[in-house]
Formats: C-alpha cells, structure tokens, sequence
C-alpha cells in the first residue's frame, strides 16, 4: 500500500481539511470577539500562535491514532478488519461540510454588514454626483508636498516656509486630475528622516515635492525638487534666488513646471487658478502666513495669537479674500477652544467670513466656513447644506469642507451619509487624526459604540495621547462598562493635562456602583468644577451616566441660553435619548430648528 494510500486511508487529509476550515473561523469569530471588549493586540497573536502550533500535532494525532468503538486507540493496535477508518472518514465530510457552510454564513453577514454600514466613498459619489472624490483611478498623477526646511539663520521664520509650502500644495490640490494629500497628512513627515519611498507609500502617492526656503531681509532663496516615489528619481528641480516681493511669481513657476513635469493637462479653470493672487502686498501675505501657522497649531493661546497677524494682515489690504477667511476660521473656533464666548467672536466670524465671500464667491475655504457657522451657530441646515455642496464641488480635495459636511449631516441624524463625508475627509487626509476621531466621535452616540473603538484607537496611533480623544474614550468606555479601561485612560490624561481625575474616578465608581453614596459624592465634585462646561459636551453629559437627566436637562438649558458651542450635537447623541421626549428638550431642539 502506498504512503499516500495510507494517508488517505487514515483520514490525514480530511483531518487537515478539517482543522484548516475550523481554525480559520474560529480566528475569525475570536477577531471580532476582541475587537467589540477593545482588547489587546497581543492577545490575538497568541491565539494564533497556538492554533499553529496545534495543526501538526492533529496531523500527527490523525496518523498515529484511530477512532475506535472502544475509544481512541494507536493505530497500529488496530485490528484492519475491525477499522472504522471509512465511517469516521464520512463523519469528517459532513463535519467539514457544515463548518464550511457556518463559514459561509459569516461571510455574507460581514460582508452585508460592512456594505450598509461603511460605503465606500467611490460609490457615494456616484450615488450623490456631487463630482470626482479625493479617491481617483489608480492611473491619475498623484502628489504630496512635504513642508520646505527652513534655511534662514532666524529660526522663527519657519512659519513662512511652512507657508509656502502649504500655498503650493492649495494651488496644486485644485488641478482637476491631480491627487494631494491634505496639510496635515503632508507636514507629519516634518523633521521625519524616513525615506521618499516610504513616505509615498503611507501617503499612497506617486510623487514627492520637497525643498527648502531661505529668507534673509528682502531676499529669498527657494530650491524645490520634484522625486518619482517609485525609482527614486529626480524628475525637476529648481533654485529661484529672488527679491521678496516676487514670491508669488516663484510659486507660481513651480506650480506651472510640477504639472508640466506630470504632463497633467490643464483647464482654463486649472491655470486660473495656478496664477490667481489673493493679494499683492508681500507684507500682508507674510502676516497672513504666520496667522496661518498659528491656526494649524489648534490650541487656545495659539487661536488667539492667530488675531493679530491676520487683522493686521486685512487692515494692509482690505481686499485680502484668503486673510478675511483665515481670519473668519480663528473667530470660528474660538468657543470650541475655550478660548472665547460665542457672543464675542461668533458675531465677528460672520463679518470676516461675509467680507471673504464679497470678495470672491466661489472660495471653496470661505464656503465651508460659512456654511459651518451657518449650522453650528445659526441653525440655517438649508443654507449649510447649499454651502457644502458647493464647495465641495469646487474643491472636492478640501478635507475640511467634507469633514464639517459629516458632522451636519450627523447632527441632522443622517448617520450613513455623514460617515461617507467622513471617509472622503479621511481619504483627502489620511494622516490627520482628526479624521478617524471624528468618526469615532460620532458612532459612538448613534448606536455604534465598538465601532467607535477602533476610529479613536487610529487617532490616537497618529497623535498618541491626544487629550480630546481619551475624554471621549474615558466616556465611552464608561457607557460600555469597561470600567478598568476608563480609569486607565483618567489617569494618562491626568498625567498629561489639566485633567480632574478625582471628578471621573468619582464618575465611573458611581456608574460601576451605583450606591447613594458613590452617586452624591460625584454629583458634589460635578458641581464644583470649574473647567468643565455645562453642557452637551460637558456637565449634562456625565450627568446622563449618573442617570440624573432631569439635572442634566438644567445644565443643558443653561449652558445653551449662554451659548454652547456643541449645542446642535445634542440632537444625534443617543445619551441623550431619554430626554428626547421632554418638552424642555424639545423646546431647545426647536430654537435650533431641529
């Protein structure tokens, strides 16, 4: 008889068949097991380390043994005649078969799952027309602009080649068929010393801009290279030695050769927009950049210091769209950064953002700022939505633009569509951990809290220990019972920042036991602090866990009659849903027209 006679005669193949199926499904269901009570990576990797483990030996159990009406025995112990190899063999069919056929079931449940739950943002843009997404065909030119070194011997001119840089890279991302990764996925290869190629691969792009700046008194050195991510070539570069006041002319000789160097063909529209000026007056434009660089560091005090650079900037030249519209984007964020009230800088928000659309109507940045001012603060969604609309056809690369559209459309209780902005914003910007927090921010109040888990888990692998989304993983893990997780991230945030651990220590004990005593004793430490707002993001929401929603009914009057900059988020935040039917709850719904 041959070896594989006997293998075959022995089960071994059925075996292996067996196990292979069986374990395969089992690495699936154990996958999704952790993935939904947040557990370690390592915990999987050990599962399947044993399951590897264990193959040979079932093969070398199918081998050496046999299944007997007494038991298991050794094969060789077997009587041939007595052998119910064949019966066991047929066994090991049906088993086979019907692993198979539960594996199937998996499948199609995923795989339905993940199609009404996660569209992808190809096909909602076919289903909206709303125009081309960041997403194009693998054959369209692709680029990332990586911010240009700072050459200058006064380091703080930085803010200016980082400017530069961020103005090349809005010049190119309006070049219909050309591919650019948004600012923020672009600068975090600052200072990096990784290669080109890698870089394009994490950035999914084909080709790499990177320079530098030299600015000493009215003179300006820029050196700009154009690299193949694929064979590490050079394909242009370039050294522009010029008086200050023609930066513009340089930018716009680098944007006209990158392109030419793509062989990307050009519209009216397209050149248009390479050669379109805001302003001309050199000392505008560099109060406008460090305005711009003061923004993008998105903290309170930097907000502030924004001001004066960019009132300076229009009170130079009044004329000055893109400086009225920066400076709309600072007063916007003011209240959300408590560094501000929304009755002193929201009124000031519409003045600058009403002068940049004077100015030029068809801005794609001053529209999404308008149309964000226009839903988060004057509860216009009609006039937002048209907004929206059009600036992301303008501009369909402008992460922002389908970042804010998604939380609308969430705040509108329109889940799917503003997870398909979301994933539009993600794919403009792929490296900003902005994107992946908001979208867990947002499925964890509309009825998706594992998967929540796993957006805040990618934000914080882009910015580690990000205070916003530990708070929000402290709440989440709170109202998913996961109790430990919720003091350990308390505690990285105490660590960190001006954090009142005492409060949320006090907070989850109460949720985790929730005895009269635990309960007063957050409640008391609740009304005391004074860092945290009252209101939907803040007091009313740790009160709807301590399960007081008449309370927290009060702190969300309150803090809405003060002006609450997350106000309108009120509507989509499932904690909030047993008030939903109270007519104090719907009485503020209606103030904000929803």
């Amino acid at each position: 008889m041959s070896f594989f006679t006997e293998l075959k005669r022995r089960n071994v193949f059925k075996v292996s068949v067996a196990y292979a199926v069986a374990a395969w499904l089992l690495l699936q269901i154990v996958d999704l097991v952790l993935e939904n009570i947040n557990a370690p990576d390592w915990i999987m990797q050990v599962f399947m380390l044993g399951l590897a483990v264990g193959f040979p030996i079932a093969i070398i159990v199918a081998w050496a043994f046999e299944l007997t009406p007494d038991g298991v025995k050794l094969e060789k112990d077997v009587d041939r005649s007595q052998s119910i190899a064949t019966h066991t063999g047929r066994q090991l069919n049906r088993g086979i078969i019907m692993i198979l056929s539960v594996a199937v079931v998996f499948l199609l449940t995923e795989r339905f799952r993940d199609e009404t739950t996660f569209r992808s943002a190809e096909e909602g843009s076919a289903e909206t027309g709303s125009g081309s997404t960041p997403a194009q065909a693998s054959s369209e030119e692709s680029i990332a602009v990586l911010p240009f070194i700072n050459m200058s011997d006064d380091k703080e001119n930085e803010y200016f080649s980082d400017g530069i840089s961020e103005e090349l890279l809005n010049k190119l991302v309006r070049v219909k068929g050309l591919r650019v990764p948004s600012r923020t996925s672009s600068f975090t290869f600052k200072g990096s010393d990784k290669k080109v190629a890698e870089i394009g691969r994490e950035l999914k792009v084909g080709h790499i801009l990177e320079g530098s700046v030299r600015k000493s008194g009215d003179r300006i050195r820029v050196t700009a290279q154009l690299i193949d991510v694929n064979t590490d070539t050079h394909l242009w570069s370039e050294t522009y030695t010029r008086q200050l006041d023609d930066i513009f002319a340089v930018q716009d000789e680098i944007a006209q050769a990158i392109v030419s160097a793509l062989k990307v063909t050009l519209t009216g529209s397209d050149q248009a927009s390479i050669y379109s000026r805001s302003t001309a007056n050199v000392d505008a434009y560099n109060k406008y950049l460090l305005g711009r660089h003061l923004w993008n560091q998105r903290s309170g005090d930097s907000l502030l210091a924004a001001t004066k650079p960019l009132s300076e900037a229009v009170a130079m030249d009044p004329g000055y769209g893109e400086a009225w519209a920066a400076l709309a984007d600072v007063y916007v964020l003011m209240p959300e950064y408590d560094a501000g009230t929304i009755a002193e800088y929201i009124p000031l928000a519409h003045d600058a953002i009403n002068k940049a659309l004077a100015i030029n109507p068809d801005s794609a940045r001053a529209l999404t700022t308008s149309a964000y001012i226009k839903f988060m603060y004057d509860f216009d969604f009609k006039g937002a939505y048209a907004e929206f609309e059009k600036a992301t056809a303008i501009e369909p690369g402008y992460a922002t633009a389908h970042q804010w559209y998604g939380e609308l459309l969430a705040a509108d209780l329109r889940r799917d569509d503003a997870i398909e902005q979301l994933e539009r914003a993600r794919l403009a910007d792929p490296l900003a951990p902005i994107m992946p927090h908001d979208m867990g921010w947002i499925l964890m109040y509309s009825g998706m809290k594992q998967e929540a888990f796993g957006y805040f888990r990618q934000a914080l692998e882009l910015y580690p220990h990000w205070d916003r989304t530990n708070r929000n993983l402290v709440v989440l893990n709170t109202m998913t019972g996961q109790f430990d997780q919720a003091r350990q991230h308390a505690r990285e945030l105490a660590a960190s920042t001006r954090f009142n651990y005492a409060l949320h220590l006090a907070i989850i004990d109460a949720v985790e036991n929730p005895t009269p005593e635990l309960q007063q004793q957050a409640l008391s430490l609740l009304a005391k602090d004074a860092q945290l707002p009252n209101g939907v993001a803040g007091k009313a929401r740790y009160l709807m866990l301590l399960n007081e929603p008449e309370l927290a009914l009060d702190y969300l009057e309150s803090a809405f009659a003060a002006g609450d900059p997350y106000a309108v988020h009120m509507n989509r935040m499932d904690i909030f849903d047993p008030l939903r039917d109270n007519p104090r709850f719907q009485a503020i719904l209606k103030k904000m027209n929803l």
